[in-house]
């Protein structure tokens, strides 16, 4: 970002490249990437970021067990139900939560019942950069799916300073 002074006022002015043009105004208009627009890389970030998440950390270890709705997991979690489905809708994207059911609870109304399919996760630092891995449990109990690989994250290169 850089500023520059036009007739006296400073505007300031934000460069983007063309690929990004895309994903920049999807997100500015509020839209979320699904898992096929995500790279491999930024998969990986999302994954990190969501584990290192209070909210989703509760939404993951709740609904480990058993599927919980949104509203039952907002109440037994303590969190805000604008930020429960938030959270909800990023760790689907990235496969870590899933629609385990809906079930009609009145008058045709429908609940979804969200399950967590995180099988087992590990955030460590290695030779300088963060490696997240993680399992997840099947989607319609067939074969076990492949483990992530190892994606190392550089979020600072030293060798660049």
């Amino acid at each position: 970002m850089f500023s520059r002074l036009e007739g006296g006022a400073a505007t300031a002015c934000l460069l983007i490249s063309a690929d990004n043009l895309k994903r920049t105004c999807l997100n500015a208009a509020g839209a979320h990437f699904t898992r096929a627009d995500m790279t491999p890389e930024e998969k990986s970030m999302e994954v990190s970021k969501l584990l290192a998440d209070g909210y989703s950390q509760k939404i993951l270890a709740y609904t480990y067990a058993s599927p919980m709705s949104a509203q039952r997991l907002s109440k037994v979690c303590r969190i805000p139900i604008a930020a429960c489905y938030r959270r909800i809708h990023e760790l689907e994207q990235v496969g870590l939560v899933t629609i385990d059911r809906e079930k009609e609870v009145y008058k045709g109304r429908k609940v979804r019942l969200y399950k967590c399919k995180l099988k087992t996760a590990s955030i460590k630092f290695q030779n300088g950069k963060f490696v997240t891995k993680y399992d997840t449990w099947p989607e319609n109990g067939g074969s076990e799916e492949d483990p992530s690989p190892e994606s190392p994250l550089s979020l600072f290169d030293p060798s660049s300073a």
